[in-house]
């Protein structure tokens, strides 16, 4: 072992692991992010798009020229395709961008994944409707499957029901393992877990209060109010709640502030998606540290990015546009990566993009519309990356695996997707996985083998 390891181990919390979800809100638009490169794969895919995009010969179309290709290419066992232009390295050589992180295997990519009761053919969604997930192209209830990963109605999410079995180990258990920086969410709420909710700048006091004048006066006196004793068990609780919360401040506070144990310096670019990763980097830094009093074992953490439901402009190249939305993905990714590795948690850690659907191949004029399956990321040190899992559709346009506008249905379930982040992080009981998973069963596999151990 070298010195480098031996440090980390003697100050970090042995095995710890952590999932990280990047929420994609809207809808985004996958097949315009992995496309096929090779040459006849590429015609159906232009053509299904509706041509390739021009702004004065053809405004509609969605496709990118292959010639804008270049350079973005990427191989698999299943042929040659090509990413996203805004995928590429722009941050310099100390930070990837999301196409390099494929070629160093550390970034593997689903294809074709979905919302699914049961692997369903084209014909059986037809002649049967009960066999289609509820409410398809809906945002608020396709988000919600794919933060609970069942198709019946629940109040718990899968990362939540996943905490729920791993959280014994974490030292301070006042501390939630789930940890929001993107706001309220189904994903994160278990049976007896709920997530700790903070923003990109850092935990936030009780407003009024602090350490001079009146507004000490004011924390003297909530303090003395927190002390009391009450008759009523909903005031207890109030009680009690609050003060874990002010609990939970002065600790998280004093490890974010200046000089604190959960200080990076690794460069993020200064926006939304880049800011609330940044504040997961410097969370697990002083979650892991031994010497501050957290210390968790296992974590979950949830960040956002909206702006992908592009009915309008999805070809843009403004800040409005699709394209620029995946450069602050890649970016924002990019800059984590390199942060994980400054902390040295890059094996540590699982990096994983969920979005309510993709987008339909065709065109509405200026955009396009809801769809179904879509195509996931996962990241990190532990992830056997450089490679697509799942089946990559036929993109021809009412063709064996689509609909009439290029809705995919999909090959891979959400389930399998989440049970074998769920087997990761230390959830390797059947009965439990189905049970986080009511479907599970329904499927040929719980581990589609893009993690390593």
């Amino acid at each position: 072992m070298n010195l480098i390891s031996r440090a980390l181990a003697q100050t970090t919390v042995p095995g710890y692991k952590a999932l990280v979800c990047v929420y994609l809100a809207g809808g985004n638009d996958a097949w315009n992010f992995l496309m096929p490169y090779d040459q006849a794969r590429y015609d159906v895919y232009a053509a299904s798009r509706s041509g390739v995009y021009n702004a004065s010969g053809n405004p509609g179309g969605l496709a990118i020229a292959r010639s804008a290709l270049a350079g973005t290419q990427i191989s698999d066992a299943s042929g040659s395709y090509a990413l996203h232009p805004s995928t590429i390295d722009r941050t310099g050589p100390s930070q990837s961008g999301l196409r390099s992180l494929y070629n160093q295997g550390k970034l593997a990519l689903i294809s074709n994944i979905g919302t699914l009761i049961q692997p369903i053919s084209k014909t059986e969604y037809n002649a049967t409707p009960s066999l289609r997930p509820p409410q398809l192209y809906s945002h608020s209830n396709q988000e919600n499957l794919w933060h609970i990963a069942r198709t019946t109605a629940s109040a718990r999410g899968w990362g939540g029901l996943i905490a729920d079995r791993v959280r014994q180990d974490n030292l301070n258990q006042l501390l939630s393992p789930c940890i929001s920086i993107g706001g309220g969410n189904r994903f994160e709420v278990g049976l007896n877990t709920f997530p700790y909710q903070m923003s990109s700048s850092g935990v936030t006091n009780v407003s009024g209060t602090g350490n001079t004048g009146a507004s000490y006066q004011r924390a003297v006196a909530l303090q003395q109010l927190l002390d009391a004793s009450y008759p009523s068990p909903y005031q207890s609780q109030y009680s009690d709640i609050l003060s874990r919360s002010r609990d939970l401040y002065g600790l998280l506070n004093s490890g974010l502030a200046s000089g604190g144990v959960g200080n990076v310096s690794t460069n993020f670019p200064d926006e939304s998606l880049a800011n609330q990763l940044k504040m997961v980097a410097r969370m697990i830094k002083l979650s892991r540290d031994t010497s501050f009093n957290v210390q968790h074992s296992r974590q979950i953490y949830y960040v956002r990015l909206g702006g992908f439901d592009m009915h309008d402009n999805l070809m843009s190249t403004g800040s409005n546009g699709h394209a620029n939305l995946l450069l602050r993905v890649s970016q924002a990714l990019g800059a984590f990566w390199a942060a994980l590795g400054e902390i040295g948690a890059r094996d540590q850690v699982t990096t994983f993009t969920m979005s309510e659907f993709a987008r339909t191949l065709s065109t509405n004029g200026n955009g396009s519309d809801h769809a179904w399956g879509s195509v996931n990321m996962i990241m990190g040190g532990d992830v056997q990356g450089g490679r697509i899992y799942g089946n990559f559709p036929d993109q021809t346009l009412n063709g064996p695996v689509s609909l009439s506008r290029g809705q995919f249905i999909p090959s891979t379930s959400v389930d399998q997707m989440a049970a074998t982040l769920a087997r990761w992080m230390g959830v390797t009981s059947n009965a439990d996985l189905n049970t986080i998973f009511p479907n599970l069963a329904n499927f040929s596999s719980n581990n589609l083998g893009f993690m390593l151990h």
